[in-house]
């Protein structure tokens, strides 16, 4: 039997169709493994070049920038597990683990370690930097870290170019932040969120029961803080380091940076003023560094503390900030 030019066509067309369909499909198949290449090696890349820049533009890569996590309040309607603990917990581990040039110490239980915890707000209810700054002086902290675990909840989209698929998802959402100790200034801002798909039965009996059973999120949990460990430790490394005079001697002063700092005796430091404050909006204030007082020599140093003479003085004053010479 003779096939007819429209069933020859027909299938001629469908041919082209699956022809087409396969090309696009690989295609995007190579361009998602590309892009995926392309944005590890921009990743790698731009890591790189800032810890190059920041071994040309500062010259204290022995010492350490102590770092305070504090804060991560739970803002999502998940109560039954405490998800802000594991981020309290997990980002000093990443930073103490991965992060070369900073570290969590253990803090104490101090006046100043208990105002830290309390994390001090304006009446607006944000957090006062001002302040957070002042107390984080006091214990010898380059910056302090907090955050929030804004929301855990279902969303729904839509996936696929052709064939269209609603796919139900659990999101993360967690936002973080980081203040200089030297200015107060907030040095990263930043939101970062993770979904984790869940099969449509058990989408139907939460949304039913309207109650939200998580799945094992360790995998997902893990993944999340590794990426905002990451962007903390690049934050606080591509800042110098500072320390700061806790108290005046005859001669000599007092700095609240020792040994985990990795001050050692010899060690040279020039001196800074640190007592202009300008205002910004909402009621925040930030110190401003200005011109040199002088230069001080490390001679005693403790973990928490150094002792260093006056090599030279033009004002220097407690609460000044010193950098490496």
């Amino acid at each position: 039997m003779k096939r007819t030019p429209n069933i020859r066509i027909a299938r001629l067309s469908l041919c082209i169709f699956l022809g087409l369909l396969i090309a696009c499909l690989n295609l995007l198949t190579v361009s998602c493994s590309y892009k995926k290449t392309v944005d590890k090696t921009t990743k790698t890349v731009s890591k790189t070049t800032q810890k190059i820049r920041r071994n040309i533009r500062f010259s204290d890569d022995d010492l350490q920038r102590l770092a305070a996590v504090t804060g991560f309040e739970n803002r999502s309607a998940y109560r039954s597990k405490d998800f802000a603990q594991l981020f309290r917990k997990g980002i000093p581990e990443y930073l103490n683990n991965e992060c070369d040039d900073v570290t969590v110490p253990e803090m104490g239980s101090g006046e100043n370690v208990q105002q830290l915890k309390a994390l001090p707000r304006l009446k607006s209810g944000r957090v006062d930097n001002f302040a957070l700054a002042t107390i984080g002086r006091k214990l010898g902290l380059n910056a302090i870290v907090t955050g929030t675990l804004n929301d855990i909840g279902f969303i729904s989209e839509t996936e696929g170019l052709i064939l269209k698929d609603r796919v139900h998802l659990i999101q993360i959402l967690v936002s973080i932040e980081v203040y200089d100790t030297e200015t107060g200034t907030k040095i990263l801002d930043e939101s970062f969120n993770r979904k984790v798909e869940i099969e449509g039965l058990d989408y139907d009996l939460m949304q039913s029961q309207d109650k939200l059973m998580l799945p094992d999120l360790s995998e997902t949990i893990r993944d999340l803080l590794s990426e905002m460990g990451e962007a903390v430790c690049w934050a606080i490394e591509d800042q110098p380091w500072n320390g700061f005079i806790a108290s005046l001697g005859e001669g000599s002063v007092i700095l609240s940076s020792g040994n985990l700092s990795g001050l050692e005796p010899g060690d040279e430091l020039e001196v800074f003023d640190n007592s202009r404050i300008i205002k910004g909006r909402d009621g925040q204030k930030f110190f401003v560094r200005g011109k040199k007082l002088g230069e001080v020599k490390v001679v005693a140093v403790e973990d928490e503390s150094s002792e260093a003479v006056v090599v030279s003085d033009k004002g220097i004053k407690e609460g000044s900030s010193v950098r490496v010479k």
